[in-house]
């Protein structure tokens, strides 16, 4: 049986890798709204937006990438460890 530890951390590196998925997901539904339904929109108001929310976009990915790059060091850890006790 696996140690509880290293069970902990292959958990953790899921949830985390979860969490990434789900926060890239955030503006996904107002992006394909506002680039499929809002075409007509005009003004600066409607430019502010566009900008606004390629913005959070990005940001989102930034954020889930960084949370994928802790879950790969969790995976690799545990790895790690499991080749230590060999």
């Amino acid at each position: 049986m696996a140690d509880p530890e290293l069970q902990e951390q292959t958990r953790r590196a899921t949830q985390l890798r979860s969490l990434a998925d789900h926060i890239e997901g955030l503006p996904k539904a107002a992006h394909t709204f506002s680039t499929a339904q809002m075409k007509q929109w005009a003004g600066p108001h409607a430019d502010d937006v566009r900008g606004d929310l390629k913005s959070w976009k990005t940001k989102c990915e930034n954020v889930a990438e960084a949370l994928r790059t802790v879950a790969r060091e969790c995976d690799q850890a545990v790895k790690d460890a499991k080749k230590d006790k060999s």
